[in-house]
């Protein structure tokens, strides 16, 4: 059943069209157990009717000719991932475990992302393989990969795609990119930027962020920043320079924060600034985490994403069971069970200005689906606990792109 997923999702991205679009199919509902995430409707019923969710409820009215399947899943809004590198997701774990590394000591930590870009180890394991690729012209097949890895890994939309070239209109949402939200076959539509060294940035492209994020031009300004151990000076720096240059503004997220205090979160939730939060590529690559407790206290927006996977978690579904588990040895825990929900769904979709199109199972939203098969009866937990295995279906813009086999079969893709 899962090589006919793989299959499915690979033969759906190399498409030379991309996507069908949903208009072109039939009016379908699903039932199930409904999560939006903030409520829990079992027994209830989904309809979609093209791109978007025309119904959400316990008794909703259906078009006529509307194909109804019986699911037995936990139905989420898809899952959206606002931190990933996806063309460098074919690569393995970095070190590899049966590598011997001669300028670094694997027992130790770095203090921030600068002192492990700059190693050998570092050259050869990654950015030299990486620049070869596409150096030989694999970046599209790159990004595809990428994309694929992403839907099986429970995700429907991400940023840190290619780039706005062609080949990336394809399976998931590439919301820095190509999100297909806005005009159709149109590149560099999109009101995110999505950025992994924002102090490098030319003094012209640095103000027009700013000016765009004034202007609502721009929804959102992704960067980033204080990526290191927690005692880190330089990585506590680029806050503050960061700062200095104008960016502490409402529609801006700091990916990363490890390095962060109490007083910097406060900074941030008073002037609308969100975070996203990456806790197995920190713990991986610097001994711990963003201390999410001072910023959850502090009232600060987060969203949980996978990073990449040669330190990070390989998903969204991943990343979610390792934050579920850093959760509950917490003492005591951080976040409910569905605040972790409502992290990799409404708040994400908040961050990133699309919070009146995605995230939530809501009518009128466009039909972005992650089905779970059910274990147990509390939903939240079943996430939290799920692997890639319990996906049931992905849904993108009311188009089922990836699923088991007999649901696929009842809505005539297989």
């Amino acid at each position: 059943m899962r090589g006919t997923q793989i299959l499915i999702a690979t033969l759906l991205a190399c498409a030379t069209s991309a996507l069908v679009r949903a208009q072109d199919t039939e009016p379908y509902a699903l039932r199930g157990t409904l999560v939006t995430p903030s409520t829990v409707l079992p027994n209830a019923t989904l309809s979609v009717v093209g791109e978007k969710i025309a119904g959400v409820g316990l008794d909703v009215n259906l078009p006529a000719e509307t194909r109804i399947l019986e699911t037995d899943s936990f139905i989420f809004p898809g899952l959206i991932d606002l931190h990933n590198h996806l063309t460098w997701n074919l690569f393995p774990r970095w070190p590899s475990a049966d590598w011997k590394p001669i300028d670094w000591d694997p027992s130790k930590k770095f203090g921030a992302r600068y002192d492990w870009q700059q190693l050998k180890s570092y050259q050869d394991e990654l950015n030299g393989p990486h620049r070869a690729l596409f150096d030989e012209g694999w970046g599209c097949e790159m990004n595809r990969f990428g994309e694929v890895k992403a839907i099986a890994g429970g995700s429907s939309s991400s940023v840190g795609s290619l780039g706005p070239e062609k080949c990336i209109e394809g399976l998931a949402r590439d919301l820095d990119f190509y999100s297909g939200f806005y005009q159709a076959d149109t590149f560099k539509l999109e009101k995110l930027v999505y950025n992994v060294f924002p102090l490098e940035m030319m003094v012209n492209d640095a103000d027009g962020i700013r000016s765009g994020l004034a202007s609502g031009q721009l929804n959102a300004f992704i960067v980033h920043l204080a990526e290191g151990a927690a005692g880190s000076a330089s990585a506590a720096r680029e806050y503050r320079m960061f700062v200095a240059n104008g960016f502490l503004r409402p529609g801006v997220s700091l990916i990363h924060g490890v390095a962060l205090k109490t007083a910097q979160f406060q900074e941030m939730a008073t002037h609308g600034v969100g975070l996203i939060w990456s806790p197995r590529s920190n713990i991986e690559l610097y001994g711990n985490t963003t201390d999410v407790a001072s910023a959850k206290n502090s009232g600060v927006v987060i969203a949980i994403a996978p990073d990449w996977s040669p330190s990070g978690s390989s998903g969204m579904i991943e990343e979610l069971k390792y934050a579920g588990a850093w959760n509950a040895r917490q003492h005591p825990k951080v976040f409910a069970d569905a605040d972790l929900v409502k992290m990799a769904t409404i708040y994400p979709a908040q961050l990133a200005g699309l919070s009146e199109k995605i995230g939530s199972l809501s009518r009128g939203y466009f039909a972005d689906l992650l089905l779970l098969r059910r274990k147990g009866a509390d939903p939240y937990a079943a996430l939290l606990h799920a692997t890639p295995l319990d996906i049931r279906l992905i849904v993108l813009g009311g188009r089922p792109v990836y699923g088991d086999k007999d649901l696929m079969e009842k809505l005539g893709l297989s």
